[in-house]
């Protein structure tokens, strides 16, 4: 809320969090898919990378050479912990972004990443990080984007200017951050029950309000509470970097890669009706009500345009610690996925037809499969990911955000749950049987954490017992484990 940073939040620590996405090996992926010949992926760098969870455990786990910047000490002290290799501790800067592109070490980036920054800052700092971009991305370079989209945060933009002007009112503003966030969602809550009228004309107003109630303050002060907040439909992202010589390259969640099982045949028949794939992804924005977009985009000229995404040869892990399937899971991927084999299994598979791509979108996006380098690769990397993932498990029995180990399999990070993570730190430590069971649970308790199940928080005996068919299973797949995390 102060002017310090440029208007972004100083006075609260961001989330710790790893996101796939800035995995310089899905940007890879998605060149494959078009047609095109990717970048080798030597130097990357991250751009407001927050904690620096995702950038640690990809500087640590792959042999690119990783950079970074970000404006909070803290975020940069936490990142820096977790790396092992002196250099790559000191490529993680404390700098604003214009001190950051002053450097005169630099190398040119085969990948430029960020994740949510954009929404976050003013235009003036959007004007700078694409001028970094416009000096920095080599040829053939990609950049990710994740920001807040419109349509979809519509509802949300008088939601939060109400809380701001609360948060920044004359009876609130010489109060903490944390405080001002609670008194400014309790404020909101009385504007509800007192029946606007705006409710008849937004009434997704109320529901937004209850959602964010149950968010951390650490996100609400960094999603709603800086002083620029800039949600943008994608055409207007695409003004700002096509000029750039950038071309809109595709989605890098690959969960949102498979339309033909989320829309219905008339959207199907109009998306293909449209030969301009930026009207086409503003159209499908407002199709699907988008609120978040991850979009890559390439120093490059456009592939040929092909009927079907291109033939890859792929190399994919099944790991044993996956999430189930669902009643709404479409039935052409459960048979691909059966295909694979056995959870554990690592195998070389050709993605060559429409639903072969889009079965392979789905699981890599419910994590379901990862994708896996070749051994000479990945033997190089395990000592440093061995490194990390004892420094991560550390900080299980005091950090409920904890939920990632990182893989030297796969160059990147695998999303287990904090659950799994204690149960692991406390195997790791000796224990073994109900000694495991126990620890976890006093460990849970102290930080406020509780199993559910199907919405349900389980009773302290059910608990133990999920835990302890948990800890069997993890007993069971130790080869598997210490195969792919080194632990």
């Amino acid at each position: 809320m102060s002017d310090e940073a440029d208007g972004y939040v100083t006075e609260v620590t961001y989330t710790r969090h790893h996101h796939p996405t800035l995995d310089p090996a899905r940007a890879v992926l998605a060149a494959r898919r078009a047609g095109l010949e990717p970048p080798s992926m030597r130097h990357a760098c991250e751009l407001g990378f927050g904690q620096g969870l995702s950038l640690a455990i990809h500087a640590t786990a792959s042999d690119t050479e990783w950079w970074g910047v970000d404006v909070l000490p803290q975020h940069v002290e936490f990142a820096r912990s977790l790396i092992d290799d002196v250099a790559a501790r000191e490529r993680l800067v404390c700098a604003s972004f214009e001190q950051f592109d002053a450097l005169n070490d630099l190398p040119d980036f085969d990948f430029i990443a960020l994740h949510g920054v954009w929404s976050w800052v003013s235009p003036e700092n959007r004007a700078r990080i694409t001028a970094f971009i416009d000096r920095r991305l080599a040829p053939g370079g990609i950049v990710y984007l994740g920001y807040n989209a419109l349509p979809g945060w519509g509802p949300a933009l008088s939601l939060r200017e109400l809380l701001v002007a609360h948060a920044r009112s004359s009876d609130s503003l010489q109060r903490p951050l944390q405080e001002r966030i609670e008194r400014a969602l309790e404020f909101a809550t009385q504007v509800v029950a007192c029946d606007p009228k705006l409710l008849a004309s937004q009434p997704q107003f109320e529901k937004h309000l209850r959602d964010i109630r149950t968010q951390k303050t650490a996100y609400l002060a960094h999603e709603y509470f800086n002083r620029d907040w800039h949600p943008m439909h994608f055409a207007q992202v695409a003004a700002e970097l096509l000029p750039l010589g950038l071309t809109y390259l595709g989605q890098a969640d690959y969960s949102d890669s498979y339309d033909q099982w989320r829309l219905n045949d008339a959207q199907q028949a109009l998306l293909a009706d449209i030969e301009d794939p930026l009207l086409r992804e503003t159209t499908r924005d407002i199709i699907l009500d988008r609120r978040f977009r991850r979009d890559y985009w390439v120093r490059s000229e456009p592939a040929t345009a092909i009927s079907s995404p291109s033939r890859l040869e792929l190399r994919l892990w099944v790991p044993s610690a996956i999430r189930s399937a669902d009643t709404e899971t479409p039935d052409a991927v459960i048979e691909w996925f059966r295909s694979l084999g056995a959870p554990g299994a690592i195998v070389h598979r050709s993605i060559e037809t429409a639903v072969e791509h889009a079965a392979l979108g789905y699981a890599l996006g419910r994590g379901w499969v990862e994708l896996v380098r070749e051994q000479i690769l990945a033997d190089t990397q395990r000592t440093p990911v061995s490194t990390i993932n004892r420094r991560i498990l550390d900080r299980v029995h005091h950090d409920p955000e904890m939920s990632v180990l990182a893989s030297h399999l796969t160059g990147s990070g695998v999303e287990l749950g904090w659950w799994t993570l204690a149960l692991l730190a406390a195997m790791r430590a000796g224990l073994s049987g109900e000694g495991v069971v126990d620890q976890v649970m006093q460990q849970s308790d102290r930080l406020g954490l509780v199993l559910s199940r199907r919405g349900f928080a389980l009773t302290p005996e059910e608990m133990r017992d999920e835990l302890g068919f948990r800890y069997a299973d993890l007993l069971a797949r130790s080869d598997e484990w210490c195969a792919a995390f080194v632990i």
